[in-house]
């Protein structure tokens, strides 16, 4: 019998303070969120993403943060341009509705005494 192990990548990212100290009232949410993607599905979404970044920017190296995104900071600056930003989440949209992924993720409400 020949099994063919796959491989998998993973991603993990956080939002919200992991202490439990200091606990911020208007944000009282752990959040640990991961993508998980065969290493096929990988390869796919990677040139997707690389061919945004190379439309938009020129530059593969562009690291997508969604909070320079939002702001419209660093090298977002470019999405002050309200006709280039509609095609950019269209765009970034596209991809993330057509690939192969799953997310898995948990979240913690914290208690604020």
């Amino acid at each position: 019998m020949n099994l063919e192990l796959k491989k998998y990548y993973l991603f993990i990212d956080e939002s919200g303070a992991h202490g439990l100290v200091n606990l911020d009232p208007s944000f009282p949410v752990f959040l640990l969120c991961g993508m998980l993607l065969s290493e096929s599905n990988y390869q796919l979404v990677k040139e997707k993403i690389n061919s945004l970044k190379h439309k938009f920017w020129d530059d593969k190296e562009v690291i997508l943060h969604s909070r320079d995104i939002r702001k419209c900071e660093k090298e977002f600056q470019v999405l002050f341009d309200l006709d280039l930003k509609k095609e950019f989440y269209k765009d970034i949209n596209a991809i993330i509705t057509n690939s192969n992924y799953r997310i898995i993720s948990s979240a913690i409400q914290r208690k604020i005494y």
